[in-house]
């Protein structure tokens, strides 16, 4: 059996009662007969992330502290708590580079990053006056957990490489580190589902 990662998702079209779908920066086509592309749409991955997605995920966050220490960031703290009316939430990890219009970035790793993570992270950010922006990032992620409302609170899964913006949008220092550290070419946008919860 020969397995392939796929890393972008470059075009899906209808081809001959199914489905075409090119991928991996137009190096891999893969045809869907109609009733197996249906079949794949009813399909639901578990949740549970599996031992290279954690391992990945602690690369993200040992990644970003040792950019942080090498490249001489004003600001590189643990475990600070998050607001300042008593909220039980932290960020595990406060970056804030060096320069006069550099924003101060908090992250937050968890194998499985829910929506009610976000939920109560956008909470305790309004009393937060220190951190500027969040990045949860995640071994994995529910699909619910990429359908914020507010721009202050970021996700990222290492499952799909997939984030709530663009590499564009990125803190530099997150995509320097998963880019030039972890070799990843690209992130995978998920759009926002709207406010359903």
């Amino acid at each position: 059996m020969r397995e392939v990662r796929v890393q972008s998702l470059d075009k899906l079209e209808m081809a001959d009662g199914g489905v075409r779908l090119v991928a991996n920066f137009g190096e891999l086509a893969l045809v869907f007969p109609q009733g197996v592309w249906e079949a794949l749409g009813r399909l639901s991955l578990p949740l549970d992330p599996n031992p290279e997605e954690l391992r990945e995920l602690a690369a993200v966050r040992q990644g970003l502290a040792e950019h942080a220490r090498a490249n001489g960031f004003a600001s590189i703290l643990e475990d600070v708590p998050c607001g300042n009316d008593g909220s039980p939430e932290r960020f595990d990890l406060v970056l804030r580079p060096s320069g006069p219009f550099a924003l101060t970035m908090g992250y937050v790793f968890e194998p499985v990053v829910t929506r009610e993570h976000v939920d109560r992270l956008e909470a305790c950010l309004f009393g937060e006056a220190y951190v500027e922006g969040v990045y949860l990032v995640g071994a994995v992620a529910e699909e619910g957990a990429f359908a914020g409302e507010g721009e202050a609170v970021k996700v990222l899964s290492v499952r799909g490489r997939s984030c709530s913006s663009s590499r564009f949008e990125l803190a530099p220092e997150l995509w320097r580190v998963l880019s030039e550290g972890m070799g990843w070419k690209n992130v995978e946008p998920v759009a926002p589902l709207g406010s359903e919860r």
